[in-house]
């Protein structure tokens, strides 16, 4: 059972679920992966964004554990492909999960996202991302050991920039206060209407007063989960810790020291300790600004002597952290394990790294993370009166419920935009497209010879329209993080492309969809059986499927 619309409405989903899927193929990184970092949220697009898997089941077709004996699924009913010609101003309708979208909320609450809380987690990964681009520019071994870190840091980072640039653009927070004006004018307007007629304001004071422990929450987050990555480890020995006697009287003990000493290997593997000293250095001392922790330190320094008083405290704490720590040596970390006891425990709380990590993380569970709930159920509940006044006073408007990752439909167009002045996007990316980016000589467009050798004999196949090979189309549906994947569909239901990102001018959909300029990045279908059959010879696999015209 799922709540939508706050809990105005229920409903409940069936699911069958199979458990036994099986990897077939993915293309080579130099279509998957193509544009990197610097296309990431951009059009134009020209990312081959997919892998192959198959469902097993048991032979009575049913979902079953995976085994020798399963057989491949036949479903009672599939997407046939469509290879019909595309156009602008095609339908177009995402079929997916969608996880999260906040477009009810209260206008002061998206000003703080704009203005505050956005801007300062930017900030934050700013400085983690400023360390470690010099260290890969430095280091090939470096390069290679924070590549997916950098690019897992840098999604969110880029996304949220084009997030406030385009609810800047669009004037969204007044956009908001308009309707809260109206929205009040109509519940004042009807005696049965007058219990709706304060909750704007009541949703307005409720962040006036709790919202900072949203900010410290999303400072927490940022400070521990993407901040010094020993904090990895330390989090992992806490659990330990606190599990010990369980651990040890249940007779796991010995199997849980033995999966935390794999997961250091590859841990360790990937870990640069000079990086991520200088990391600490910088969000520790941001993460101490924005939640005030300061306070607790000391109380008596001038403030121009301030920053430079707080930088060598920070300083002659990571400088032990670093040297001495269990958490920041593979050795010392390994010999830690392997000679793990109740004395352990107490050397535990000898050690600097652990103390820090244990003084900061206690807090914000205990009181930062619980508070934060709390604001969050108290805004829900008046969401919950809000959004029942909208569907009740304006019953001829649209009022579509925020993404709760269960299943959505969203239905637009095939089209371009012009989300700025001088700016026009087409609605489509050829493989043309692909080799000039090639040709720019940057490193995030690096190609196979085979490609190259195919664009050179127009070798499409029937893939091709016009005697070009559509590589992406962008579309007007509202989609969000978790729509990656999602089948994109025609008017017949046929399988047009997989939807796999947004544009930068549309991450602001989020909390505000504007059909002028929203517009999500999808590869089209063809040219994913392409690579299959003509690029990668596994025509085979196309051959199962039904192609329609």
């Amino acid at each position: 059972m799922k709540a939508f619309n706050y809990g105005n409405d229920y409903y409940m989903m069936v699911k069958e679920i199979f458990t036994d899927i099986r990897f077939v193929g993915t293309p080579p990184n130099s279509i998957g992966k193509f544009g990197g970092d610097t296309d990431n949220w951009v059009w134009p697009r020209h990312t081959g964004d997919f892998s192959v898997f198959r469902i097993y089941a048991g032979k009575d077709n049913k979902p079953a554990a995976y085994s020798k004996e399963n057989v491949p699924y036949t479903p009672i009913r599939y997407l046939n492909i469509s290879f019909r010609d595309r156009k602008e101003g095609d339908f177009t309708m995402v079929y997916g999960f969608p996880g999260q979208t906040e477009q009810h909320v209260v206008s002061s609450y998206l000003k703080f996202i704009i203005e505050k809380e956005r801007p300062a987690r930017i900030h934050m990964r700013d400085l983690s991302l400023g360390v470690i681009d010099a260290a890969m520019k430095e280091s090939d071994l470096t390069r290679i050991q924070y590549a997916a870190k950098q690019a897992s840091i840098a999604n969110a980072w880029k996304k949220w920039i084009g997030q406030i640039d385009g609810l800047r653009t669009l004037d969204a927070v007044t956009l908001k206060q308009n309707k809260e004006a109206e929205y009040i004018k109509r519940a004042n307007s009807k005696e049965e209407w007058k219990k709706y007629a304060s909750v704007v304001n009541e949703m307005n004071a409720l962040v006036e007063r709790d919202v900072n422990w949203e900010f410290k929450y999303a400072m927490g987050v940022e400070y521990f989960s993407y901040g010094p990555e020993y904090f990895k480890l330390a989090r992992a020995i806490n659990d330990l810790v606190s599990n010990y006697q369980k651990y040890k009287t249940s007779g796991e003990l010995n199997a849980v020291l033995e999966r935390l000493k794999v997961g250091a290997e590859g841990f360790f593997k990937n870990y640069n300790p000079q990086v991520d000293n200088e990391i600490f250095n910088r969000l520790t001392k941001e993460y101490f600004n924005n939640t005030d922790q300061w306070k607790g330190i000391t109380q008596d320094i001038k403030h121009s002597l301030a920053s430079e008083w707080y930088d060598n405290y920070i300083k002659s704490i990571s400088n032990v952290v670093y040297a001495k720590s269990i958490f920041t040596d593979k050795e010392r970390y390994l010999n830690f394990l392997s000679n793990f006891n109740e004395k352990s425990i107490k050397k535990l709380n000898k050690d600097l790294g652990f103390k820090h990590y244990s003084s900061y993380i206690t807090p914000f569970r205990n009181y930062v993370i619980p508070a934060y709930q709390d604001f969050s159920n108290e805004m829900s509940a008046l969401l919950q009166l809000y959004v029942e006044g909208k569907k009740e006073m304006f019953p001829n408007e649209k009022h579509w419920p925020d993404a709760n990752s269960t299943l959505r439909l969203t239905y637009g167009k095939l089209e371009g935009s012009t989300p700025t002045d001088g700016m026009k996007y087409t609605e489509h990316t050829t493989l043309e497209g692909m080799i000039a980016k090639y040709n720019s000589g940057n490193a995030d467009f690096e190609l196979q010879p085979r490609m190259l050798e195919l664009h050179k004999q127009k070798n499409y196949g029937n893939y091709a329209q016009n005697g070009q090979l559509w590589v992406c189309f962008t579309g007007s549906n509202h989609t969000t993080g978790g729509n990656s994947g999602s089948p994109v569909l025609d008017e017949n239901g046929n399988l047009m492309g997989l939807n796999f990102d947004r544009t930068w001018e549309s991450t602001m959909s989020d909390y505000l969809f504007d059909s002028s300029r929203c517009r999500n990045v999808v590869v089209d279908i063809r040219y994913v059986l392409w690579v299959m059959d003509i690029y990668s010879g596994a025509r085979h696999l196309v051959d199962e499927m039904t192609l329609v015209k």
